[in-house]
């Protein structure tokens, strides 16, 4: 895999760090949890048993989509945005849930850590998924970014050399409004925006 397709799959995997929180939940012993968390000291020696029915596996995938998460945050962190442009009309683009939604779907339909094939037909419906996102140039949609303040809007914009008015997506955590300037960079098909060009708290 090429960098570029490390930090997709790695923004892709981070949008499901909800679902792999559900799976660790579902992950839980009962009986377990009702007996008491074990000491760090029996944990080491193994001495007592974990609360979760299969730990590696559902610790795995948490550990897995956090890290995606983090790089998620720090992709959008460190994109330049070197570039004005000049928005001439914007609006707002609700976040798509209907494709996202799906494995969360599928997870409640009897997914459990325990069965094998499930679980490798699950894993090749998420890469599938990933791969038409990613070849639709829809990595960066990530509607588990509007939960930490980000929109999605649709604008048409030029660029101050005047070549033209074009039509793109921002990713932003400002309200893009028209007639105004904004200092924006790329990351895969998606304009990133932090603020209003001149803006201190970019």
């Amino acid at each position: 895999m090429q960098p570029r397709t490390l930090i997709a799959a790695a923004i892709y995997l981070g949008s499901y760090l909800p679902l792999s929180l559900i799976l660790l939940a579902q992950d839980l012993d009962l009986e377990a949890v009702k007996r008491g968390l074990c000491p760090v000291g029996s944990m080491v020696t193994l001495s007592c048993t974990s609360p979760l029915k299969n730990p590696s596996w559902s610790l795995a995938a948490f550990a897995i989509c956090l890290v995606g998460m983090a790089v998620t945050f720090v992709a959008l962190r460190i994109v330049r945005t070197p570039q004005r442009v000049k928005v001439t009309e914007s609006k707002h683009i609700p976040a798509d849930l209907i494709n996202y939604v799906i494995p969360y779907v599928v997870s409640f339909i009897s997914l459990d850590f325990e069965q094998g094939t499930k679980l490798i037909g699950f894993a090749v419906f998420l890469l599938w998924i990933f791969w038409i996102t990613y070849r639709s140039g829809q990595i960066v949609l990530n509607p588990v970014l509007a939960a930490f303040g980000w929109k999605l809007f649709e604008v048409k914009y030029a660029y101050p050399a005047g070549s033209g008015i074009f039509v793109g997506r921002m990713l932003s955590k400002v309200d893009i409004e028209p007639d105004r300037t904004y200092l924006q960079g790329h990351l895969q098909d998606v304009m990133v925006v932090r603020g209003e060009e001149g803006d201190a708290s970019r």
